[in-house]
């Protein structure tokens, strides 16, 4: 079988070295860096922080190289290279208006923030060479419920993987893609809605060698929400309700039991009419238990029916487990001999967990 083409690229996109390698295996969370390795004869002068590229045909994994080891049990002239996906880049915290929520599109916001840290830094050493920030659609109305660190202030520090891109996926599908471009020197980065069908996958089908689904249990999270609005004395109000496939709208039916009910109140302008508050407030509160789940399936590489090389984070799924169907939302993937996709937004291992809560 053809091998795997390794190439290493300094911050500047200068050639820092070349070799290949026949195996790899690859692992990508968007909720939580992954970290992955490959052992290979030694390249002195690689340093952290260079771009990696793996590449074989369609097959490319791109990162930013965070460990370098040399020597192994077998053999002092091979040097193991750890690295992590373009993500991690932007892995770092930042000051956050909180009275920026709402306030034009919550991509045009990322793409703000991202320039500010990185293509416009005041810190030249700081900014990335290269980096180009496109935004492919607007979504309006947003909030992250990020609150002022002081009483009648309007900023808070915040990681920006953390608290501001991963609950964009989270709460409004909005997907960023970093790619690297090695020929023009560019590290291309993409912020929109994930566009497509929802995807429907039978796990019970012979082509899932293996499948793993695990629920999470929201009957003790709030399910119906009540919506006032202040500027007509409380007089209008919207009801919401969390159905029991996860779903919510302001039909009474089909509700998840027992009723745990929250009241917010919200004050219309001529700029955002209480339809719209009220359509936020219940995103905020209801729309990450869609995908409080945890769904693991196991195929051959290459699957020609679900084809998970073609999967994008972010791709709305349903999938059929012993006749039941669960919304989900693909959110990782492991390469190796097999492919598993990982969908959902639950994860069950505890250094995940904890980043996922900090």
């Amino acid at each position: 079988m053809k091998p795997y083409n390794v190439e290493i690229f300094t911050p500047d996109f200068q050639m820092a070295g070349h070799t290949n390698i026949h195996e790899i295996s690859y692992k990508e969370d968007y909720l939580s860096s992954d970290e992955n390795s490959i052992t290979v004869f030694a390249m002195p002068g690689i340093e952290k922080q260079d771009f990696i590229r793996i590449s074989r045909g369609k097959e490319e994994y791109a990162g930013v190289v965070t460990e370098i080891a040399y020597g192994t049990d077998k053999s002092k002239n091979m040097q193991t290279i750890s690295y992590k996906p373009l993500m991690e880049l932007f892995n770092m915290d930042m000051l956050f208006d909180v009275n920026a929520q709402g306030q034009g599109s919550m991509e045009q916001f990322i793409a703000d923030a991202i320039n500010a840290l990185y293509v416009s830094n005041e810190d030249e050493l700081q900014n990335i060479r290269g980096l180009s920030v496109k935004v492919l659609t607007n979504t309006e109305n947003w909030s992250l419920h990020i609150t002022p660190s002081e009483k009648g202030g309007h900023y808070n520090i915040v990681n920006l993987m953390d608290s501001v891109i991963i609950p964009a996926l989270q709460k409004y599908n909005i997907l960023l893609g970093a790619s690297l471009d090695i020929q023009n020197k560019q590290v291309l980065v993409t912020i929109g809605r994930v566009a497509g069908n929802v995807l429907t996958i039978e796990s019970d089908l012979p082509n899932i060698l293996k499948k793993n689904v695990v629920i999470k249990q929201v009957s003790a999270d709030v399910n119906k929400l009540i919506i006032y609005d202040t500027t007509d004395d409380y007089i209008t109000k919207k009801v919401y309700y969390l159905h029991t496939d996860l779903g919510y709208d302001t039909k009474d039916e089909d509700r998840i039991l027992p009723v745990v009910c929250d009241i917010r109140a919200v004050s219309s302008s001529e700029e955002s009419g209480f339809d719209a508050l009220a359509q936020t407030e219940a995103s905020n509160t209801f729309s990450r238990a869609a995908f409080s789940n945890l769904i693991e399936l196991t195929m051959l590489n290459g699957d020609e029916l679900i084809k998970p090389d073609e999967m994008q984070f972010g791709q709305i799924v349903n999938v059929i487990s012993d006749g039941t169907y669960y919304q989900s939302i693909l959110t990782g993937r492991e390469i190796g001999r097999n492919t598993k996709l990982i969908f959902g937004t639950v994860r069950l291992e505890l250094t995940k967990i904890l980043r996922r809560n900090s």
